[in-house]
Formats: C-alpha cells, sequence, structure tokens
C-alpha cells in the first residue's frame, strides 16, 4: 500500500507543495514542526479526529524501498508535530503483524490492501513522504495520504540543512572521508626494510623461523611459498600485490 502512495508522492514532489517557497532548517526537529504545521493547514478535508493517522517511514526518492535513520526520524518527528494540532498519531510499529507490518523487501512496503487497512485498524489516513539530494541541502516532502483511494490530503515541503549528522543518517560517508585512500606501495623485498616486514608477517604466520634480518634468502623464499600455497597461489616466492595484500593487509 504504502510503496503506491510514494509513488503518488514522487510524482508530487515535482510540484512544489504549499509552503515549499523559502522553507528552510537547520535542524531536524525545527523542519519537521513546520511540515506538521503546513500539512495540518494544507488538509483539503476535515479529518476524523477520533481515528488514528499512522506513520510510515520516510522513503529515499531515489529508491522508493527503501528508507534510513533519517527517514524514520523523519516520520516520527513529524508524526509527534502533527499530533500536537489535536489528531491521534500512530507508529507504524504499533501493529505488528497487522496487515500493516512491513514487508521483508522494504521497510516503506506496507503488506495488506487499502481496504484492508481502513477495515482492521481502522486507520483512515497515512502520514509519509520522501527525502533527496537537492541544491546543497536535503529536500523533505512529506504528504497525508487516504488509505481508501491513495488521494493526498495535504501535501508539505521543506529543505534541511545538509550537515555532517543528516549525512551519517542518511547513510552516507563523512565529507571528511569521501576521498579513496591511495593503495600502500608493494614493497621490494630487495630493499632490507621492505624485506623485515615481510619476514615479520611470515613469522606471525609461524612459517618463518630464522633471523628478521631483512636478508631475503633461501628460509625466507621457501616460507613466502608455503603462504602462497595456502592462499591457493602457486606456491613460488613471487611477491606481488595479491600475496601483499593478504599477508600484511591495509590498516
Amino acid at each position: 500500500m504504502t510503496r503506491a502512495i510514494l509513488l503518488i508522492c514522487a510524482l508530487l514532489c515535482a510540484v512544489p507543495s504549499p509552503g515549499a517557497a523559502g522553507c528552510g532548517a537547520s535542524r531536524i526537529e525545527e523542519l519537521c514542526t513546520s511540515l506538521a504545521d503546513s500539512l495540518a493547514e494544507n488538509l483539503q478535508v476535515r479529518l476524523d479526529r477520533s481515528s488514528a493517522i499512522m506513520t510510515a517511514p520516510f522513503a529515499d526518492l531515489n529508491d522508493l524501498g527503501s528508507t534510513s535513520p533519517l527517514g524514520r526520524i523523519l516520520a516520527e518527528e513529524t508524526g509527534n508535530a502533527f499530533a500536537r494540532h489535536g489528531y491521534r498519531v500512530a507508529d507504524t510499529r504499533a501493529f505488528m503483524p497487522t496487515p500493516y507490518s512491513l514487508k521483508e523487501n522494504g521497510e516503506t512496503a506496507l503488506s495488506g490492501s487499502p481496504d484492508q487497512a481502513g477495515s482492521t485498524s481502522g486507520l483512515q489516513t497515512v502520514l509519509t513522504g520522501t527525502y533527496t539530494l537537492a541544491d546543497g541541502g536535503v529536500r523533505v516532502s512529506a504528504r497525508i495520504v487516504q488509505t481508501a483511494d491513495h488521494v493526498v490530503l495535504a501535501s508539505a515541503s521543506c529543505r534541511l540543512r545538509l550537515t555532517e549528522e543528516v549525512r551519517l543518517l542518511m547513510g552516507a560517508a563523512p565529507s571528511a572521508v569521501k576521498a579513496k585512500t591511495p593503495p600502500v606501495p608493494l614493497l621490494d623485498l630487495k630493499h632490507r626494510s621492505d624485506a623485515k616486514r615481510v619476514q615479520q608477517g611470515l613469522a606471525s604466520q609461524g612459517l618463518y623461523k630464522g633471523r628478521i634480518d631483512g636478508v631475503w634468502g633461501k628460509r625466507s623464499k621457501a616460507a613466502l611459498a608455503r603462504f602462497r600455497a595456502s592462499l591457493g597461489l602457486p606456491a613460488t616466492a613471487q611477491w606481488d600485490r595479491a600475496t601483499q595484500d593478504a599477508l600484511l593487509p591495509p590498516s
């Protein structure tokens, strides 16, 4: 059910929602309060306040079958803020394992049909939404959708400032570690300092019993051949990238 709802949300994301222009927030709580206020103001019909509104995790607009800690927080905080307008709000998790149980193939996809949704738990509406990176921030779109026919009863959008905390909640790597770590140079066994490192690695594997002096002789070569054989490689004293990464993995 919610997958279809989110597809509707995705189509509507291209249309500016009421209150979207100039709406920006630096904190998640501030953004969710703005979204809830706009949803309450923009409702096209009067909701039955005795009937609970279900919240569902906000989905990644680029992959509507997935969410993130940010998507779950957005749903929870927006639901809490909407409840302050006098509406009953129920978290999806409260209904497991009823027809609202989450499917295994995506947290934003709910099992059961819209008819089951209304008749089983008395829930007539769902508060859900999407989020995506846009214009140097995170564009968040919230919708209140009628379960019976997927009609959007209210919509709102707002922009969240992209901080390191938000990046982590979205599952993105911190900006400080975006650059790929360069590979460790391949050791040269003709150099005693490099040969000593390899001897130490072979000794730690119990394969080399000689002196760790950087002199690459027969005993060192035999130990290296045994190590390569343990990896399923030819039992030779060849030193290459695969052997180095296995014996001396990058830290």
